[in-house]
């Protein structure tokens, strides 16, 4: 409910508060020692009004902090909405089922708990011959509540850990590092056994890295770095481009021309313990699951509301993690047929989502050539995005990352890398 802007709200057509009370830990260790500690109790209210304008409707934002200064920021808000008019929509009416999605542990870790994490992964760390030069542990509670002009209201809690850690090894000049930055819902997931041993086998291997060779060749990539990939798939299938004009195809056509591996992706808020699960939109619309590509082709559309209105469909609310149906082929066979480029990680990956082309620096990885897995840094891989998905190899494992759940390694059968 809001209380004590009665006056300002009448003016709105309609609108939704979305408040958040959030208790927040932060503890920064350098070489073991604990250098910073920060905790936090915060309450942060986002309304956004909707103000309909001679058949036209607009929307704005207003923070609120319970001071005498929300009906301020609610008139601008209002006057906001006002002057970036589009064509009528409404928000969803009537009764709603909210899926229940499990986001949090039955108890949030305390500081103890925290300590003794970072303890035996720093433990880890050391018996591999390596240390923890920086590690970062953030961990926080979100009870989030969603209530609208329309009647509809849910709350749901949701708990966040993120990580930044850097192992490192050898001394002076020949000292050597390695970034592992992970998200996760549970603390016990934040930071898998494969991850630490890759970045332990990095470490080790980055002094004797060399350049990977220049030429079109096989290149394996990661779980982490496909995450950033897909997010060209997400926009291509954001129904508000389609309206606006950026995007030319719509369901049923074809984004990938499918050679390889079947490309079926799905988006999956409901997804326990997901970093992009949730039961609902800032909008009021349930969560549900929804295919967004079945063997390259366009199955659906993600909308809300005002775009979903122009283009005559239903709201689908939240886009959560996105899916893609593992393979048949074990990790290891990927590496066949060489030379094979294996990344670990790029130092940068931003692909354009609109035209699917990307360049990104090579951080880690490895050369698979005549039986050798030689250590490479340094040099790129650049492709495009579809035209990459188009003839492609998954692993039939699997692995969850950044919003992304599915095969842990895929091999893309030619792209350009450059280097020696």
């Amino acid at each position: 409910m809001i209380t004590g802007l009665p006056e300002e709200l009448q003016a709105a057509a309609e609108w939704v508060l979305t408040s958040t009370e959030a208790e927040e830990t932060q503890l920064y260790w350098r070489l073991g020692a604990l250098h910073a500690e920060r905790q936090v109790e915060d309450v942060n209210r986002e309304l956004v009004v909707y103000r309909d304008v001679d058949g036209q409707r607009g929307s704005a934002t207003a923070y609120l902090t319970g001071d005498e200064g929300d009906g301020e920021r609610v008139r601008t808000a209002l006057t906001a909405a006002s002057l970036a008019l589009n064509p009528p929509y409404r928000l969803p009416e009537g009764p709603a089922n909210y899926p229940e999605v499990d986001l949090s542990a039955e108890q949030l870790p305390d500081r103890h708990a925290l300590e003794a994490w970072q303890v035996r992964v720093r433990a880890e760390i050391e018996r591999a011959g390596a240390k923890a030069a920086h590690l970062e542990l953030f961990s926080s509670r979100r009870r989030t509540t969603v209530t609208g002009s329309n009647g509809r209201s849910h709350r749901w809690q949701g708990d966040q850990f993120l990580l930044d850690l850097v192992v490192s090894a050898g001394e002076g000049d020949a000292s050597t590092e390695f970034r592992i930055m992970r998200e996760a819902r549970l603390l016990e997931r934040l930071l898998p056994e494969a991850a630490l041993e890759r970045a332990l086998q990095a470490v080790r291997d980055r002094s004797r890295a060399v350049l990977p060779p220049t030429g079109r060749m096989p290149v394996v990539l990661p779980a982490s770095e496909l995450a950033t990939l897909l997010f060209a798939i997400d926009l291509h299938t954001n129904g508000q481009y389609v309206v606006t004009g950026m995007l030319q195809k719509k369901v049923g056509d074809a984004l990938i021309e499918v050679r390889g591996d079947a490309i079926s992706i799905s988006s999956d808020p409901l997804r326990p313990y997901g970093i992009a699960s949730a039961p609902t939109d800032a909008s009021t619309v349930p969560s549900r699951r929804l295919r967004l590509l079945e063997g390259g082709v366009i199955r659906n559309m993600h909308v809300d509301p005002q775009f979903g209105a122009y283009l005559g469909t239903e709201p689908t609310g939240p886009l959560g993690s996105l899916v893609w149906e593992p393979g048949t082929t074990p990790a290891r066979e990927l590496y066949t047929g060489g030379p094979v480029l294996e990344v670990l990680a790029f130092s940068a990956n931003m692909p354009d989502p609109m035209t699917g082309s990307f360049a990104a620096e090579i951080k880690m990885g490895y050369l698979h050539k005549d039986g050798q897995r030689i250590p490479v840094a340094q040099g790129s891989v650049t492709g495009n995005v579809f035209e990459a998905l188009a003839n492609c190899r998954l692993s039939r494992e699997t692995e969850e990352d950044k919003g992304y759940f599915g095969p842990a390694q895929v091999r893309f059968e030619d792209l350009q890398v450059a280097g020696a």
